[in-house]
């Protein structure tokens, strides 16, 4: 008799769909297989298609808060004439109702645990304890070469580590974020990473994003962005980059040779026109290779299936091949390489691996007629069809609602928040 038991499902396992009933133990799966297993809880499937969590590999979570503020900018007006002056008015508590509402949207799309890079932590620790998703966190740093701000970024960053780390039977994993290279300097850098071995945890920053970026650095330290970071010991297998979009072919080797993970985020990166990885070549040299949705302002959602679907296409596009990443591709990228990069033995339906699972209605008209359930998923999915999300062994969403959370609360609440950051930058559409 297990805890909950998944019945007669479509199961993604070892890359492959095949009828399986998963049977759950506590916050791991106990069981794959065909066999006639009983739970406590037993959740009917036969319709279902039943796939490992989605994990959403770089986000700015409470940006929801800023969805749709700053349109149809480059990156650098977008951060320096938008964002950077509505994130002064930030308060604690509009990070905690802006979290709630990526966690809600990333819930009700199958994202069970994701990364997040940004300020006032505690509250997004706070709002992911409360909802029962997974999460890696870090408190976004930047010294700017004030010697006392960087001081004062590190001992906040240090402090969040060892105040949440494990948290929530563990589903909070802290962890150091620096913002860039363009932002940190290479000596916080370098104390940030030897913090980072200290305590035995993991770094994330944005990296060679944007051309301007790489000219930039260049222009101040004589060298590309990865080659500076790897100059200074910076990277390494607990290294997570996100972008990676203006490096070389050498830069490549380099992350591969340091088992560094990368996360793509091909909408942002569109939406900011900053370009386009070059993930199969990344993928071709056996990179670590994940998805992200980057933060709901420059997206505008916190859907992976978007990224899942964009990533396969834009490859297929500038390689010139339709066979440039294939659907089991990606949806590997979207699942286990997540869990992958930040050290967690998830994203997969396999004995001994977290339960965080995904069910999603196959009985579509998009999904219809189904010829191939991967390629369905990959190509022709909205989001919309997911109907219960198991993360750590806990059912959090059962036929489209998220049990934990108040969804209509969490809506009136953060359009209320609308007006006061309208009215303290003088905001014009």
């Amino acid at each position: 008799m297990f805890d909950v038991v998944i019945k007669n499902g479509l199961c993604f396992v070892d890359g492959e769909f095949v009828q399986a009933n998963v049977g759950l133990e506590g916050n791991l799966i106990a069981y794959v297989g065909k066999d006639n297993v009983r739970g406590d809880l037993e959740i009917d499937a036969k319709e279902k298609i039943v796939i490992p969590g989605l994990f959403n590999a770089h986000t700015h979570l409470a940006m929801t808060l800023f969805r749709g503020y700053a349109e149809d900018l480059p990156l650098k007006d977008w951060l320096e004439k938008k964002i950077w002056k509505v994130e002064k008015l930030l308060e604690p508590r509009d990070v905690y109702w802006g979290s709630l509402l990526g966690i809600l949207e990333m819930l009700k799309s199958g994202t069970t645990a994701f990364s997040d890079l940004y300020i006032h932590m505690d509250e997004v620790a706070k709002a992911v304890g409360e909802s029962g998703i997974r999460a890696v966190l870090s408190y976004g740093m930047a010294d700017r070469g004030n010697k006392e701000k960087a001081e004062l970024e590190l001992k906040i960053g240090t402090e969040f580590i060892k105040n949440w780390d494990n948290a929530f039977n563990g589903r909070i994993k802290a962890i150091f974020g620096p913002h860039a290279p363009y932002t940190c300097t290479p000596s916080f850098l370098r104390r940030v990473k030897d913090v980072a071995r200290e305590l035995n945890t993991y770094v994330h920053i944005h990296v060679a994003e944007t051309k301007w970026e790489v000219e930039h650095v260049k222009s101040v330290y004589g060298k590309t962005p990865v080659r500076l970071l790897d100059d200074i010991g910076f990277l390494d297998e607990k290294t997570v980059i996100a972008h990676a979009i203006w490096i070389d072919e050498e830069e490549m080797k380099i992350l591969k040779e340091r088992n560094v993970s990368v996360v793509h985020c091909p909408i942002s990166n569109l939406k900011l026109a900053s370009g386009i990885a070059k993930v199969k070549d990344l993928h071709d040299l056996g990179i670590n290779v994940c998805l992200g949705t980057d933060g709901a302002s420059s997206n505008n959602t916190y859907n992976l299936f978007e990224e899942i679907k964009m990533t396969s296409l834009l490859q297929k596009v500038i390689t010139g091949r339709a066979d440039a990443l294939k659907a089991k591709d990606v949806l590997k990228m979207a699942t286990e390489n997540g869990y992958r990069a930040y050290g967690i033995k998830g994203g997969r339906l396999e004995k001994g691996y977290l339960a965080d699972i995904v069910l999603i209605d196959r009985r579509k008209h998009n999904y219809c007629p189904m010829y191939d359930p991967l390629h369905s998923l990959v190509y022709a999915s909205y989001g919309c069809e997911v109907t219960h999300v198991i993360v750590d062994g806990e059912l959090i969403v059962e036929d489209g609602i998220v049990l934990t959370l108040d969804e209509d609360k969490i809506i009136d609440k953060v359009e209320s928040l609308k007006e006061k950051f309208q009215a303290g930058t003088n905001f014009v559409p």
